[in-house]
């Protein structure tokens, strides 16, 4: 079946999640949730203004050296993450995006790669910490004990080795190994045999990165962290709007949480219905109101809206071409 019919095919089945979801909570409640905030809807716009500025920062120092602005890091990562969020690819499809359009301020392609890796890597790094701690305070605040407990705290703790994985198979050479492991198996793939060198190329500037560039992937990573601990501000603001009181714990259950439903549900483009269901989970756990989840999944989803519209409008000014050349690359 064609990739494209696929996709649709998803779409729609994310819909008809999302719209059974509104059936069963009631589109009137819902609606009058959102009649409390009125022209306060716009407020929700700041915080995760604040969690895309440290992230860009964060990705600032995943470059070996600085070789362009604040500025323009922003407007490509804005327009890379409009691309992750309409093509379901786990968040990865707009990396080509952001290392081709870093071609227009002289960095080469091998360098733009290198770093969007890096980024990704020390960004995914962050996301397991900040989620491990996360179910960490779930179990605190179900009061879980006993074999549950423990069997709970084991599974979290395969963060740590996953980790640990990571960063090896980096200073190792990921694209290296990948290239080894297909020659042992006798597979063979033109495109990667041809971009051997490039390839090459590339992991050696990996591990000069995590080699002797210690302080960049420190601030990097503390920068990243920081941007995952920001959205919580989110969590707060829209609960206060909607005059639920909420604690520091429950914010942070729901916000580290929501995010491990959209990786789950990726595959649907956008994780429509997916992401929803998983905020609703999170929310009747913590025993709080469906019907407020789903109000919040919405907000996030107008948020979300308004920000992939600002990456399209920059991918109209920087061409559309980048992307297709980006992604046959």
């Amino acid at each position: 079946m064609n990739k494209q019919i696929i996709k649709i095919l998803l779409l729609i089945v994310g819909f008809a999640v999302l719209f059974v979801l509104i059936y069963k909570v009631g589109p009137a409640s819902i609606y009058q949730h959102l009649c409390l905030l009125k022209w306060k809807i716009f407020l929700l716009l700041l915080p995760y203004s604040l969690v895309f500025i440290l992230d860009t920062l964060g990705w600032q120092y995943s470059f070996r050296e600085r070789k362009t602005s604040f500025k323009n890091l922003f407007t490509i990562r804005l327009a890379g993450e409009s691309v992750n969020a309409i093509i379901p690819s786990a968040y990865f499809a707009g990396e080509p995006v952001k290392a081709y359009y870093l071609k227009r301020y002289n960095i080469p392609l091998v360098d733009g790669l290198a770093t969007v890796v890096i980024s990704r890597t020390i960004m995914t790094i962050t996301q397991i910490i900040f989620v491990m701690l996360g179910v960490g305070f779930l179990l605190f605040k179900l009061n879980i004990s006993g074999p549950r407990l423990t069997s709970s705290i084991a599974i979290t703790l395969l963060g740590i080795p996953i980790i640990l994985f990571i960063i090896f198979i980096q200073k190792r050479g990921l694209f290296a190994s990948v290239l080894r492991i297909l020659q042992k198996l006798k597979i063979r793939i033109r495109y990667l045999e041809k971009k051997k060198d490039k390839l090459v190329e590339l992991d050696d500037i990996i591990f000069q990165f995590y080699s002797y560039y210690k302080v960049n992937f420190f601030l990097s990573f503390t920068f990243y962290f920081l941007g995952w601990m920001a959205g919580l501000l989110e969590v707060f603001l829209v609960l206060y709007l909607l005059g639920v009181p909420v604690d520091f714990i429950s914010t942070y259950i729901i916000e580290s949480l929501s995010t491990v439903a959209r990786g789950v549900t990726s595959f649907i483009p956008g994780s429509i219905g997916g992401q929803e269901g998983g905020v609703m989970a999170i929310f009747k756990s913590l025993g709080l109101s469906t019907s407020i989840a789903l109000t919040f999944g919405i907000l996030r989803r107008v948020r979300e809206l308004i920000w992939v519209t600002a990456g399209l409008f920059i991918l109209s000014k920087l061409g559309w071409t980048g992307v297709e050349t980006a992604m046959e690359k």
